[in-house]
């Protein structure tokens, strides 16, 4: 139901108001996305939804309680507020706007540099938000505005016929999911650094802000970047995160992630490793002695015949071999989902086999999913996430080495909207559980905000299949819970994966053939078959040409 009334300011200034009650029944359901349900007519609305967001961070000089909106002085302009439902506060959010009836989606850049106001950035058709006010001009028609904070909220969803009097939305979003002691993150992101993105760090640092992801991870190719300072100079250190890191290009090996490494302003590349006539065996070895602490992740190992490592180290999953000299096992993480390969599930499967063929020989290796974000528009920031175990998930005080010795642990998963719980026994993510005789109980628990589907939970134990749900539609917060009993005859490990059939559209991907599905996987829970408290492999290394210490799991 929608109320109509008139607000003083409004009529000094001479024009309508419309307000979205806080009673309309899209937008008060418990999960409610609102979805296309509340068209407003000309004018300037106010409208009153529902949803909240992960963390409380706020921007101390420019985020506070709900009040006027920017005045309208520009012909044709929408002026908006995102507020968290919970504490009426105003909040960093993000507008993606769509052009319906007719009207082509507004072009709010020219490119991937966006257009930056105050605390606002516009680029390509969405508008990114520090603070949760501001305002956009756009050509008048009519449009399906979402706004949204990440996978932990819900979103608001309004159509609009903009006018050349302008007009005001005012939006409330709920946080639907907590993750205490999980920080989210991006651990391969490109800017203007790149030879090949033209995004300012300061628009990266908007993107990841209004989307919610804790941490961000410079990944620029042979260059080491620090976001700190953008963060700083844009008063947003409580609310992102940031680490120092290379996304290590080689013409004839593949690419490398490491993160965090050490910033070198005086140096070429800010201190960046060596590449030249390098094996990874000596670039490996480069990053150990420059950053122990650094976590070395390969990046895309499938992607195409020349930036792949798998295939141009000419890796061998099923023997555990590479015939090409130089080849390094030397890593600690892989990347299972890269951000453009979210639409093809079968090259994700073949990472996944690679991954459990090496769990199967003992390379413990943790499985990560990033963005590799190159631009502004379909490849968005921050999908997919990893959620790193931490003790202190707060992004004003988490750091770069703290997430790191998480995801050496195997504390993590990644996802684009599913959040998983995973446990045998008391035993969590990445760690050891007993399994005596062989047998142990799992108990998985999926939630996602209700715009975000789940259609189906899968596990894997020794890297196959071994139970199959599906999970029927829904808009509930908690999706699937079940507990399943596990029978091994020999130590290995447990993995979930969730999958979801409808499309994140338009919070990820766009509406023009990029079609993002949600996805997680879970690294793996080992099962101590012997309870000899250690991770006992059922296959051992093949004929390597270098070996590699490997840690084991206690």
């Amino acid at each position: 139901m929608i109320a109509l009334g008139y607000d003083a300011r409004m009529r000094s200034l001479g024009l309508p108001f419309l307000l979205l009650a806080a009673c309309t029944v899209d937008q008060q359901q418990p999960g409610s996305t609102g979805s296309g349900s509340d068209v407003i007519e000309s004018g300037s609305g106010s409208a009153s939804g529902s949803a909240s967001g992960s963390g409380s961070g706020t921007l101390e000089t420019a985020v506070g309680s709900a009040g006027e909106l920017p005045h309208i002085v520009r012909h044709g302009a929408l002026a908006f507020e995102i507020l968290d439902d919970a504490t009426g506060k105003r909040m960093p959010g993000k507008l993606t706007i769509i052009g319906v009836k007719g009207t082509h989606d507004p072009k709010l850049s020219k490119g991937d540099i966006g257009v930056e106001d105050e605390t606002t950035l516009r680029a390509y058709n969405r508008v990114f938000s520090l603070v949760g006010t501001g305002d956009v001009e756009m050509p008048l028609g009519t449009y399906d505005v979402t706004f949204s904070r990440g996978i932990e909220w819900t979103i608001s969803t309004h159509r609009i016929t903009l006018r050349p009097e302008g007009m005001e939305l005012r939006i409330r979003l709920k946080h639907v999911i907590d993750t205490p002691k999980w920080v989210s993150g991006d651990f391969h992101v490109h800017a203007a650094s790149s030879p090949d993105s033209r995004v300012p760090m300061r628009d990266r640092v908007f993107e990841f802000v209004a989307d919610g992801v804790d941490l961000i991870v410079s990944t620029d190719h042979n260059v080491i970047s620090d976001y700190q300072p953008v963060i700083a100079e844009l008063h947003a250190e409580k609310l992102l995160a940031s680490a120092t890191g290379d996304e290590i290009t080689t013409g004839n090996w593949g690419h490398f992630g490491a993160f965090p490494l050490p910033h070198d302003t005086e140096s070429e590349g800010g201190g960046a490793i060596p590449v030249r006539h390098k094996t990874p065996i000596e670039i490996f070895r480069s990053i150990r002695a420059i950053a122990p602490a650094a976590v070395i992740d390969v990046h895309h190992p499938r992607l195409e015949k020349g930036t792949g490592y798998f295939i141009l180290g000419r890796f061998d999953d099923q023997h555990d071999t590479s015939t090409r000299k130089g080849f390094s096992y030397d890593f600690d993480a892989l990347e299972v989902l890269n951000g453009y390969q979210d639409t093809n599930r079968r090259t994700i499967d073949r990472v996944m086999t690679d991954w459990f063929a090496l769990l199967d020989r003992g390379h413990l290796i943790t499985a990560t999913g990033n963005s590799d974000t190159h631009h502004m528009n379909y490849n968005i920031g921050g999908y997919p996430r990893n959620y790193v175990r931490v003790e202190n998930d707060d992004p004003g005080t988490v750091t770069a080495v703290d997430v790191a010795r998480g995801v050496k642990a195997h504390h993590a998963y990644f996802t684009t909207g599913p959040i998983v719980d995973f446990t045998v026994g008391d035993i969590g993510i990445g760690d050891l559980a007993p399994a005596p005789d062989g047998k142990a109980k799992a108990d998985i628990t999926v939630r996602a905000a209700p715009w975000v589907s789940v259609s189906r939970v899968i596990l894997y134990i020794a890297g196959q299949e071994a139970k199959r749900w599906d999970v029927p539609k829904s808009e509930m917060i908690e999706r699937f819970h079940a507990t399943y009993d596990i029978a091994v005859k020999n130590d290995t490990y447990a993995v979930i994966r969730v999958e979801g059939d409808k499309s994140l559209s338009p919070v990820v991907g766009d509406t023009h053939g990029v079609s993002v599905t949600p996805f997680a996987l879970t690294n793996p829970i080992f099962l101590d078959a012997n309870v000899n408290k250690a991770y006992d492999p059922v296959l051992a290394h093949g004929a390597h040409q270098s070996e590699e210490a490997t840690v084991p799991v206690k």
